[in-house]
Parts: C-alpha cells; sequence; structure tokens
C-alpha cells in the first residue's frame, strides 16, 4: 500500500514538472547571434503560442536602444488541432557584453517570464599577413596639430587567384575629426597581392591623444543554393545568368589594424590651420544714395579652409547684409587647398569706409600665429546727406509767435509775422526765418491732404516695388529697409537664397506693397 502511494506521488510530481515545462515552453525567447563585434546588430526574438499575446514594450536592451521591432505570426493546424504562434524581434547593437533580463510576455490572460540571455561582444582581431585577404591601416603621420590634416590610407589586399564578389568597406567615422574622403582608388601589386588603397584627409578638431579604431570590411562571396528545378551539377544551370538566381552572398568581416595619433592644441584657441592669403573687392566705389555696394571677401590657400567662420562688418549709418559663406576645396599634389568667398551687400546715404577685414590663424609655414588683412575701401555716395553735418541753432518761440504759427496752420497762409523783441535783432532774423519755413511746410500739407482732396499719393519705394522685375531688382530695391522689421528681414532671406542658392521661392509683391502702405498710414 505504501509502495503505491509513493508511486503515485511520483507519478503526480512527473506530471507537475512535465506540464510546467511543456507550459513554459510556449513562452521563450532567443537571439540570431550570442557572439558579435562592437557596432553590430542582435536580434533578440520571443515567442509565444495562444489567441492572446501581448509582448512587451522594450527600448533599451542592456543599455542599448532598440533600433527597430517586426512581428510575425504562424498557424498549425494538426489532426484538426489550430495552434497560434507569435513572436516579436527586437533589434539592437550592443556596445558592451550585454546580459538580457528576463522579460514579461501576458499569453490569455496569463503572464511567463523568458529565460534570460546574454550577447557577447568581442573584440575585432586584424587580419594577419599571409591570409586570403588583409586590410591594413596606415596614417601619414601620427602627431598633428588641430585643424592639421593628416591622411588615412586604408589598403585592402587580395590574393592572387582568390574570388571576392562583393567588397564594402566602411569608411572611418571618427569624433572630433572633419573626415573628407579623397576621391578615387589607386590599384597596385604587393608581391602575392592585387592591393586596393582607399583613401581620407582627417582634420582633427579637438586636442588629446587619439585611438583610430579598426576599419570593417565585408566580404561578400557568392554561394549556389540548390534548385528545385535541377542538381548543384546539371551542366545546364551551371552558367553566371542562372546562378544569379540560383546563388546568395555569403559575408565575412574583416578588420584593419588601430592607429594612434596625438593632436596638439593651437595657441590663443586658434581653429584653423594653413597658409593663406586675403582679399576683398567691390563691384563701384561710387554709388547713389540707398543703392548697395557689393562687398566680396576671397580667402586661399591651403589647410582646413572649411573651418573659416562667417564675417560680420560694423559700418555706423549703414545697413549690412551678409550672405553665408560658399567653400570649394580640393586635394592638389597631397595638400588640401581651397577657397572661401563671401559676399556682403553695403547700403548708406552718406560716404563711408569698409574697415579692414582681419583673419587670425596659425599659419603652417612660419609654424606661428598669423593675422592677415585687407585694405580700408572708400566708397563716394551720391545724392545723399553728409555725414556728421553741423547741427541748426536751436530757436526758442515766444508766446506772439506760438498763436502766429497756429494762425498760419488754420489759414494755409504761407507767410507768418514773427514777434521778437527789439533789443535782439540776431534773434529777429532767427524767428523771422523759422516763421517762413514752418509757414510754407505747412502750407504744402494743407495742400497736400486737405479734405476732398482723395487718397494719399503712393510712396515712392511702392511704385518701385511693383516695377521690379527680377528678384535681384528687388532685392536691391529692400535692401536699405533690412531694419524696417522681421517681414522684409525674411523677404531678403527669400531672394538671397532664390539669386545664390538655387531656391525657387515665391515672392509676393502685394505682402510687400501692404507692408509699406501700413507704415504710411500708422
Amino acid at each position: 500500500m505504501k509502495r503505491n502511494r509513493g508511486n503515485i506521488i511520483r507519478y503526480i510530481v512527473l506530471l507537475l514538472i512535465t506540464g510546467a515545462t511543456l507550459f513554459a515552453a510556449g513562452v521563450k525567447a532567443t537571439v540570431d547571434k550570442s557572439e558579435v563585434y562592437k557596432g553590430d546588430t542582435v536580434n533578440l526574438t520571443i515567442t509565444a503560442e495562444g489567441d492572446n499575446v501581448k509582448f512587451p514594450v522594450i527600448t533599451k536592451i542592456g543599455g542599448a536602444a532598440v533600433l527597430g521591432t517586426s512581428n510575425a505570426q504562424q498557424t498549425t493546424i494538426i489532426n484538426g488541432a489550430v495552434t497560434q504562434s507569435r513572436s516579436r524581434t527586437y533589434t539592437f547593437a550592443p556596445q558592451k557584453t550585454t546580459k538580457i533580463p528576463p522579460f514579461s510576455v501576458d499569453v490569455d490572460g496569463k503572464v511567463y517570464k523568458t529565460d534570460p540571455l546574454s550577447v557577447k561582444v568581442v573584440k575585432p582581431t586584424a587580419s594577419k599577413a599571409g591570409a586570403p585577404y588583409v586590410l591594413e591601416m596606415k596614417l601619414s603621420k601620427n602627431s598633428v596639430k588641430v585643424g592639421e590634416s593628416v591622411r588615412l590610407d586604408l589598403k585592402f589586399k587580395q590574393k592572387r587567384g582568390v574570388k571576392a564578389d562583393k567588397i564594402e568597406i566602411t569608411p572611418p567615422s571618427l569624433q572630433n575629426f572633419w573626415v573628407k574622403e579623397i576621391k578615387g582608388k589607386k590599384q597596385s601589386l604587393e608581391g602575392d597581392y592585387v592591393v586596393t588603397t582607399y583613401s581620407y584627409l582627417l582634420f582633427p578638431q579637438k586636442p588629446g591623444d587619439y585611438t583610430i579604431p579598426s576599419v570593417v570590411a565585408n566580404i561578400g562571396t557568392r554561394v549556389r543554393r540548390r534548385s528545385s528545378l535541377g542538381g548543384l551539377n546539371d551542366p545546364f544551370f551551371d552558367d553566371p545568368f542562372f546562378n544569379s538566381f540560383v546563388s546568395s552572398i555569403e559575408w565575412k568581416k574583416l578588420f584593419s589594424n588601430e592607429a594612434k595619433l596625438h593632436v596638439d592644441p593651437l595657441p590663443d584657441n586658434l581653429e584653423v590651420y594653413g597658409h593663406f592669403d586675403i582679399r576683398a573687392d567691390v563691384d563701384k566705389k561710387e554709388v547713389y544714395a540707398d543703392k548697395p555696394v557689393n562687398l566680396t571677401i576671397t580667402i586661399e590657400g591651403e589647410g582646413n579652409v572649411d573651418d573659416i567662420q562667417k564675417f560680420d562688418l560694423n559700418i555706423p549709418d549703414a545697413v549690412v547684409y551678409a550672405d553665408e559663406p560658399k567653400v570649394t576645396a580640393h586635394l592638389v599634389n597631397g595638400q588640401y587647398k581651397g577657397t572661401f568667398t563671401q559676399k556682403i551687400a553695403i547700403v548708406a546715404e552718406h560716404d563711408y569706409t569698409i574697415p579692414p577685414v582681419k583673419f587670425t590663424y596659425f599659419d603652417s609655414k612660419t609654424q606661428q600665429k598669423k593675422t592677415i588683412r585687407t585694405k580700408p575701401i572708400d566708397i563716394k555716395v551720391k545724392g545723399g546727406g553728409k555725414k556728421a553735418a553741423a547741427s541748426a541753432p536751436k530757436i526758442e518761440e515766444s508766446p506772439q509767435l506760438k498763436q502766429e504759427i497756429a494762425r498760419a496752420a488754420d489759414s494755409g497762409k504761407s507767410s507768418v509775422r514773427v514777434v521778437t523783441k527789439e533789443s535782439d535783432p540776431a534773434v529777429k532774423y532767427l524767428y523771422l526765418a523759422a516763421g517762413m519755413l514752418l509757414g510754407g511746410a505747412l502750407t504744402f500739407f494743407a495742400m497736400q491732404y486737405r479734405p476732398g482732396s482723395g487718397r494719399k499719393e503712393p510712396r515712392p519705394i511702392v511704385k518701385q516695388i511693383r516695377k521690379a522685375k527680377s528678384d535681384k531688382a528687388l532685392y536691391n530695391l529692400l535692401l536699405p529697409y533690412a531694419k524696417e522689421g522681421d517681414f522684409i528681414q525674411e523677404v531678403l532671406h527669400r531672394l538671397e537664397e532664390n539669386l545664390y542658392k538655387g531656391a525657387s521661392h515665391k515672392i509676393d509683391k502685394d505682402e510687400i506693397v501692404d507692408f509699406f502702405e501700413e507704415v504710411v498710414e500708422a
């Protein structure tokens, strides 16, 4: 009897364990790779069997952000029994060895946990000499200054007779560096290897000691798949055209060596290194008032010309509008050379001088801080007011003068009788002149805007806006009004992009006219 009780207990325990195992097997987690290199992606897939499955919301796995998710569903029918299997895949790129914790999954109202997993991140191993494929990285120098270029060469070596159907080399991506690819690749022979060289220029932006990490190359080799139309050895299917339909690419990673680079700072927090010349040119030295003079600043030379900052000029009593600079650069005999160009429009009502434009950098030839500058440029303005004109004498009005001016304004008469003290003849003539000028002005405005005279004449600028036949004409017309408000500045910005950046903004002249008419009425 005791033996039977013991057997029954063992059967119950076995059933409980088996049932629990079978039920737990309905929810599982898997990874497609257990070992990866830093930056490679891993797919974590959680699969559950049930009619109503609620997968967890996962945004990070072991500190690495989830890059994307995908869902899949499968229905299986065995002996009339229908089983629903659902899965969700989370893609992430671990930067270090990662332990994946258990995740909770709700299946038909019950919550189950997945088993913990781990993904090991291994350090890349550089290819070795004598291997079928070798990837080597070499710097032209190991110590530079901020802004000084250093050449990085990647040599992909492939043994003669070894075939690679596809080669993909990832260019270096570095923090605190500008990376410029040198167009074109060079091919050569080195012993048993066919060598393809890819080159880049690195411009360090900050001082320090850097390790240039391994660069990766993906080597693709075509692998034939068994076709349902025939065996692999069937001569009918053994041709390049058919192989493209019955084969796939098998990829293998190849890593280069690492490289060390020391970067020294430039004095006084300078950012540009090289050797340059500067000049400033204007399209005219004589101009009518309220018409623009176009200044062009040009800096040419060798070095990190891309890091030259935009210039802003301060010219008293003038409107200055600076375009965004343009940089063109190319490689000449291994040297990075370029041209920095910036256009600046200047509008004023009197004569002015464009001050010298200064540019300070670290000179590669003298190995010292250097400042280069342009010469000042004098601009003659025609038809404008005189700069710093003498102020008119101040006239004090007597009570009688104020009354006469008021009566003149009411009657529209052009003469005003000035009453002054007989003891001061000079003041008498000043009062007389002021009265005549003021009376004339009041008469003019009374005639222009008396009741029944109709609408005010439009401002000359309004007529000119309507007559402007091109964006350039409208741009030059509006430039003197750049400080009128945000609306005019926005219109000038859109016109500038149309003229210099190939944009096609539509400019509504009616809106501009309305703006100026509102200013008149205000």
